[in-house]
């Protein structure tokens, strides 16, 4: 089974090399990569070039005229080169575990009705930051398994609409044709991964692997921490009237109803892993 890897690259050269070679250590050896250069100017371009001249599978893309268009212009364009049937997602600051390939692989060989697998990660970096999310995403994954304790496959609907239960890009593989048709104009931009999975959610389960598969790198120029600052800048960060419409497009919207429930839920939530903030404080 061949994967393509998709690596969208925005001057992230202190990182890049890492991230490559982790892609080049993998066992499973079926793989092509696009590195998506997205303007850089501090040198990752080079750095992705040099691993593209030592190994075929790695193909540079850009821009036309090397311009920077953003993360979700990039990804689309991305997602419009892949060939084969299953994408996976690294950013060019984490890092993949060997065997992180293989383990994706080895899920969809058991499970042809899988359509989108993720796994769990482990945040690594910035010290303060990474306690907080270690934190939050085990009670995320005490909410998934209270959810739906009998099986790996989840319906993401209800958690998408309070908060992100998929931690990282880096740790996702999904059906390139479910990719092609979804919207890239999240109403929040650093949180395009959110609004990619909440358009998918509402016809199709996410396959859980519950294993450390991904080293999630948190920094102050990452995503993940201007998420943070838009989110106490702003309040909540998703835009409920683009959520609203969003879904009376699709003829969902009866969904809207979540809106209403999810205030509910996010109160409840908050309340049942206050017990586990108190024990792994």
């Amino acid at each position: 089974m061949e994967i393509t890897v998709i690596i969208p690259c925005y001057n992230c050269a202190q990182y890049l090399a890492e991230t490559l070679n982790s892609l080049l250590a993998q066992t499973h050896e079926k793989w092509r990569a696009l590195v998506f250069d997205d303007g850089s100017t501090d040198g990752s371009l080079a750095i992705a070039q040099s691993f593209a001249n030592k190994d075929a599978r790695i193909t540079i893309l850009r821009h036309a005229g090397g311009v920077n268009k953003g993360l979700a212009q990039t990804v689309k364009a991305a997602i419009a080169g892949v060939k084969t049937p299953y994408a996976a997602f690294l950013e060019c600051d984490d890092i993949w575990r060997p065997d992180y390939l293989a383990a994706h692989a080895a899920a969809l060989r058991a499970n042809p009705g899988i359509k989108i697998i993720f796994n769990d990660v482990e945040p690594f970096g910035t010290p303060a930051r990474v306690r907080k999310l270690r934190l939050y995403y085990k009670s995320v994954k005490l909410y998934l398994k209270f959810l739906n304790p009998l099986t790996q496959n989840y319906n993401l609907v209800f958690p998408l609409f309070l908060f992100n239960p998929v931690p990282s890009f880096s740790c996702v593989t999904a059906r390139a044709e479910l990719l092609e048709k979804l919207d890239f104009n999240p109403p929040f931009a650093p949180w395009l991964d959110r609004w990619l999975w909440l358009q998918l959610c509402f016809k199709n389960k996410f396959y859980f692997i519950d294993k450390k598969l991904t080293r999630w790198r948190l920094h102050d120029a990452s995503l993940t921490m201007q998420t943070l600052d838009g989110i106490k800048k702003y309040g909540r960060a998703f835009d409920k009237a683009a959520e609203a419409a969003y879904l009376q497009n699709l003829g969902l919207a009866k969904y809207c109803l979540i809106k209403y429930a999810s205030l509910a839920l996010d109160l409840g939530f908050t309340l049942l892993m206050l017990p586990l903030r108190l024990i792994l404080r």
